[in-house]
């Protein structure tokens, strides 16, 4: 067992182990086209009257799906029969799939919508408390004037770190860069203006598989990759997760491995951790919403590497349709941005998962 980037080893693994574990497995087909290969996998081990639901989803970020998809594995290896008498356990695969196969953070939705970031898209739209935060015009401007051609690239990355280091400071610029942005939908970290295939999916395994009515504990892990030191796992922590659910990761990880988002990362608005708010769920349920992110970063800068896999992956695809001389290149730095290729990393991403399943199928 390791951690392998492509979309269809990683499907084809789970589903095996799923199957072997003797878990019923079915397929939800991506709602944004016709490939009969593009899928979320759903393996459901329990029953439908436990008091405790485990929720585990990988590849909302679709590129991001390789170490979730380990993640899971493990999971399922070490759960024993004795689990099952008050605990349902529910696998989603690849809540992404689009993104997973073809490289990209992002997803699409009805119409013309497209490179929307699914986690800025978790919120009611049609709320009075929606604020639509607006693109950095500097980022934008530099976006509209860059090409894949070296020397513009160069300008655009010179205009990035101006701002970055010099007009804001680093934090700050990532904060602001990284946190959703609602007004232009050929940038990165667009949140959309409409539901996408992925919330839309989420919904539907919310409601048919995990809001159940004997439910009254909900854990829900959702798995990514990306920010962070390479191969750490941090345990994030959004907006509304609550004091329990603090005090449940620190039963799983040390102090310093917990990050609350809005502190460490930024103020990031449709986060599917905070979504939970929007459902009906029953009266005296306690959801604890966590996320996994193991690190990836290998630059000097930390996150600079993997930030520029997302700029130049974004200007492939939304300048370019995907059609350029460096296609296969771009796309590999950006598979090997959130899924390094080497073995140490991979080596660190099933051990922390060990540990951390050990621990939390431990707990009284």
């Amino acid at each position: 067992m390791r951690v392998i980037q492509t979309y269809q080893a990683n499907r084809d693994a789970f589903c095996k182990k799923a199957f072997q574990c003797g878990a019923r497995l079915y397929h939800l087909p991506y709602a944004g086209s016709a490939d009969p290969d593009l899928a979320t996998d759903i393996a459901v081990l329990g029953d439908d009257d436990a008091e405790n639901v485990i929720a585990i989803s990988s590849g909302l970020h679709g590129v991001e799906l390789p170490a979730g998809s380990l993640v899971q594995q493990i999971a399922l290896d070490k759960i024993k029969d004795r689990h099952f008498k008050t605990t349902k356990f529910v696998f989603v695969h690849a809540l992404n799939p689009y993104g997973a196969k073809y490289s990209l953070r992002t997803d699409r939705g009805e119409g013309p919508s497209r490179n929307i970031d699914p986690a800025r898209n978790f919120l009611d739209f049609a709320s009075p408390d929606f604020i639509a935060t607006s693109a950095n015009p500097a980022i934008a401007s530099a976006f509209d004037k860059a090409s894949l051609s070296n020397s513009s690239l160069s300008m655009m990355w010179a205009r990035l770190l101006y701002t970055a280091f010099i007009e804001q400071g680093q934090s700050t610029f990532k904060r602001n860069f990284v946190r959703g942005q609602y007004t232009d939908p050929s940038l990165p970290y667009y949140g959309g203006d409409t539901a996408c295939f992925t919330r839309l999916t989420w919904e539907h395994i919310v409601r048919h598989e995990i809001l159940k009515p004997a439910a009254r504990k909900i854990y829900h892990f959702d798995c990514h990759t990306g920010d962070g030191p390479f191969g750490v796992l941090q345990l994030y922590l959004c907006a509304k997760a609550g004091k329990h659910t603090r005090q449940l990761a620190e039963k799983l990880t040390t102090p310093e491995k917990i990050k609350t988002t809005d502190d460490y990362f930024a103020q990031v608005t449709g986060d599917i951790g905070d979504y939970w708010a929007s459902f009906d769920v029953p009266e005296g349920t306690q959801i604890y919403p966590i996320t996994l992110e193991f690190g990836t970063t290998q630059a000097r800068v930390s996150g600079i590497d993997v930030l520029g896999a997302i700029l130049n992956r974004t200007l492939l695809s939304e300048k370019y349709n995907d059609d350029h001389p460096q296609k296969d290149q771009i796309i590999q730095k950006m598979c090997t941005a959130f899924t390094p290729t080497q073995k140490e990393w991979s080596d660190v991403v099933m051990n922390q998962s060990h540990d951390i399943w050990e621990r939390f199928l431990t707990l009284e």
